[in-house]
């Protein structure tokens, strides 16, 4: 993976396909690779898909200090100015829609049209997790890595989906091995995601919004969803039914279908 140096920090990033530029940014704790590589290739023939490492994950660098989510914000749009790209579509899931709505709010001119996936806009008004999805946050660490992870993957998607597709749940088992993220990441990222409020700022997002949420979400429940779409002017609310927080796993060729859509790059 390339790499720029942004906030002083090192930021790895790859950029695959052809096509209109759409920055994707990743949630908590988890890596560029975790977009699942079948979803980003059916995507690569219409689009110049730009994934990258948060800070604290993956090849990025791990600085040790406290995180914001404004600061991560300004580390995606360091990505485009590595890759000299004045203007790109930006989709971000979990934490990364979080810090994809302080992209359009603090760079309102780099963004182009605006996804916003399985996410919320902040503060005291959120609905909270199902207890179930709750535990994910604070994981039994006396268990093997790959055991909570496997559990977590388990515990966030719509119910039955880890034993109907226990290859998805591998796979992700297997990232996440491969490059473990330090507990000390996922404590600075919930840090940030705590002490982020944005909800009194979306009605200023200018730009065409698409609000994407499964219906069946136990970590961000799609309430939140929906409190964001009505929030943002113009934006349109899109609830994929059966699908929990990973849809790029759960119902990838539906995502790609209306992303795609939505981008007007379909044809």
């Amino acid at each position: 993976m390339p790499t720029t140096r942004v906030n002083g920090v090192t930021i790895a990033y790859e950029v695959h396909g052809s096509g209109p530029t759409a920055l994707f940014i990743m949630g908590l704790g988890g890596r560029a690779s975790d977009w699942n590589d079948a979803f980003v290739r059916e995507l690569t023939p219409h689009l110049e898909v730009v994934t990258f490492d948060n800070r604290g994950t993956g090849r990025s660098g791990r600085p040790e200090e406290d995180y914001t989510l404004e600061t991560m914000a300004d580390e995606a749009v360091g990505v485009l100015d590595a890759i000299d790209r004045p203007r790109a579509h930006v989709i971000g899931i979990s934490m990364g829609g979080m810090i994809a709505q302080l992209v359009a709010l603090r760079h309102p001119s780099r963004v182009g049209r605006l996804v916003l996936i399985a996410t919320h806009g902040g503060g005291p008004t959120v609905v909270q997790p199902t207890p179930e999805a709750m535990k994910v946050l604070m994981p039994d660490r006396s268990l093997a890595p790959a055991e909570i992870v496997r559990s977590s993957m388990a515990a966030i998607t719509a119910p039955g989906f880890a034993q109907r597709e226990p290859a998805a749940i591998e796979a992700l088992v297997a990232l996440a091995a491969a490059q473990p993220t330090p507990q000390m990441t996922f404590a600075r990222q919930m840090t940030a995601i705590l002490a982020s409020d944005r909800t009194a700022r979306l009605g200023t997002i200018t730009a065409p919004t698409l609000v994407v949420h499964g219906s069946e979400d136990p970590l961000v429940p799609a309430a939140n969803g929906a409190a964001i779409a009505h929030a943002i002017p113009g934006a349109r609310l899109l609830e994929l039914p059966n699908c929990g927080h990973l849809p790029m796993w759960e119902c990838p060729r539906r995502l790609v279908d209306e992303l795609l859509h939505f981008l007007d790059v379909s044809g």
